[in-house]
């Protein structure tokens, strides 16, 4: 049998190039054409001119399914980095603004200096020391930026660490981000709906080319159905297989928060 679903997958190359985007997965599009064809055991050309409409229209279906689930993630992620730059105290960040400040003042400090003093001069800045952060705001006023810049680039920095963290599931960024949001009395659904909700035309599109999709795919049912009625059957069940296997994962998230002694912006 197996033999004969390799020549089965073999002849569908009459039809073109399987339907695969780069990034999807090659093994997956063949092994939902072997499903199909085990199920089915085709006996003719025209059998197989069906499979393969009912494969590729499949195909298809699931990524838009998947696309849209990558879309409902990225937003929530996003939406998760935003809340944490609004809510992160200074404490927490303050590495990433010295990591920011540092080569800033090494291309804007005398040659001589620069190598020697950019970073005890961002450490000091970072722990608020008066003349350290007089310094430092005479040169970014040199260059047009503001204290308040390498402020906001470190806290972006540390928040897209700590959402990473929180997609990896490690422990401590978890709980951390967790006890954040109890504080604030949100969640990340609430985070979610609420950044999607510029989105809403593109997720409708979506489902729109999902449900044309669905129905090429029924379509090709229906004639398998009118052709051979068991064939249609089996071949109803084994699609519902594959989707029934598709796992959507979701995530919820934890945390802790610590406390703020930020330099002041003193130019």
């Amino acid at each position: 049998m197996e033999n004969s679903t390799s020549k089965t997958i073999s002849r569908w190359s009459l039809f073109g190039p399987p339907p695969i985007l780069e990034g999807e997965d090659a093994a997956a599009y063949d092994e939902l054409v072997g499903r199909i064809c085990a199920a089915v055991k085709p006996v003719d050309v025209i059998d197989e001119i069906f499979m393969a409409d009912v494969a590729t229209s499949e195909w298809e279906v699931l990524r838009w399914r998947r696309l849209k689930l990558s879309l409902l993630r990225a937003r929530a992620l996003k939406a998760l980095e935003g809340f944490l730059r609004d809510k992160l105290d200074y404490d927490l960040y303050r590495e990433h603004f010295v990591d920011e400040l540092t080569p800033i003042l090494q291309d804007n400090l005398a040659e001589d200096q620069a190598e020697d003093l950019a970073q005890t001069l961002a450490h000091e800045c970072a722990r608020n020391d008066p003349d350290a952060v007089d310094k430092v705001n005479h040169v970014l006023a040199g260059i047009g930026l503001e204290m308040k810049h390498i402020l906001q680039r470190g806290k972006t920095r540390k928040a897209k660490e700590l959402t990473q963290q929180y997609v990896r599931r490690e422990s401590d960024a978890v709980e951390f981000i967790d006890k954040l949001l109890a504080t604030a009395g949100v969640s990340i659904e609430t985070l979610t709906a609420e950044a999607l909700v510029k989105d809403l035309d593109y997720i409708e599109r979506i489902d729109r080319l999902a449900t044309i999709a669905e129905s090429r795919r029924n379509a090709s049912l229906h004639e398998i159905d009118r052709r051979r009625p068991i064939l249609g059957e089996t071949l109803r069940r084994s699609v519902q297989e594959v989707e029934d296997s598709e796992v959507i994962e979701t995530t919820p998230a934890k945390g802790e928060a610590l406390l703020d002694e930020r330099p002041q912006d003193q130019s």
